[in-house]
């Protein structure tokens, strides 16, 4: 890289750490619709369809980049799909629902980062250092949810898939973590606080987010079963080889005392056969 363009490039990154807080927490539009807070934040700053958008993107890079820990970049991650669902929220209130459709994917994934980051943090560093992440999880996720499913009842039938997808999607691995860190009980009351925020939707919404949900639930029912039980499978594994081992080990201890045997039948035979080999030598000698 010739030094005019490192020179462009440190500007530039600069430039997006300087500017980035300002349009992250700029208003993009004065309106009286009601102010909806999750978590921290209030505000989802630029939307996906401002030409500054870029420079929200850059600036959140640039923040994970210098994020001191996996724990630090999964608290990031966690607020900026807290202001990708408010963002979400806003677009589909303004009615640009194929923006809007495009961004529900960006805000899924951006969660699913979130989670895959905790749970390096409770790989790496065990479930004491991921307990807090995951509470934080739970409780901004199911405000996003509540405000994904209060813009979804509004969205024409034909612009609900792109969010019933990010529902769907999102939930999945959240749900997945739950199961994981805190077990079945847990997972369980996760489902009936999200099952209550479907309560008062209309009759036809409700059965197609609960059809999705169900589907979801399901799978991190089986995650968490399947972790328990491969455990006990290689439990089971473990002392099966070592009743094998043992068996193998009596089995091999037993040969050893038959073959003991067997020599101890064949020596007086063995001096006799060396006297006639002796005598053939000697013969021959002659």
């Amino acid at each position: 890289m010739s030094k005019l363009s490192y020179l462009l490039f440190c500007m530039v990154f600069t430039l997006a750490m300087i500017v980035s807080p300002f349009i992250s927490s700029a208003p993009v539009l004065a309106d009286t619709t009601e102010e909806t807070t999750i978590g921290d934040v209030t505000d989802p700053g630029t939307l996906p369809d401002s030409g500054f958008y870029f420079m929200k993107k850059w600036g959140r890079s640039l923040q994970l980049m210098f994020a001191g820990s996996d724990a630090e970049k999964a608290k990031l991650m966690l607020k900026y799909a807290n202001e990708d669902a408010l963002a979400l929220k806003k677009m589909y209130e303004m009615g640009k629902y194929d923006v809007g459709a495009k961004h529900a994917e960006q805000y899924a994934l951006q969660l699913q980062n979130a989670v895959q980051t905790m749970e390096q943090v409770r790989t790496r560093q065990g479930e004491n250092a991921s307990k807090e992440l995951v509470g934080k999880l739970e409780q901004n996720y199911l405000k996003q949810q509540e405000v994904l499913l209060s813009v979804l009842e509004k969205a024409p039938e034909a612009a609900q898939n792109g969010l019933l997808n990010a529902i769907e999607n999102s939930n999945k691995h959240v749900a997945a973590m739950i199961a994981t860190q805190k077990g079945q009980e847990a997972l369980a009351q996760y489902q009936e606080q999200v099952n209550q925020q479907t309560s008062n939707m209309g009759e036809e919404t409700k059965i197609r987010v609960q059809q999705r949900l169900q589907v979801t639930h399901g799978q991190a029912e089986q995650t968490s079963n399947g972790s328990s039980e491969q455990g006990t499978m290689t439990q089971t594994q473990t002392q099966t080889q070592t009743q094998t081992s043992e068996q193998t080990m009596q089995q091999t201890g037993q040969q050893s005392g038959q073959q003991a045997v067997q020599n101890q039948g064949a020596g007086p035979n063995t001096e006799p056969g060396s006297d006639a080999q002796g005598a053939g030598n000697k013969k021959q000698g002659k």
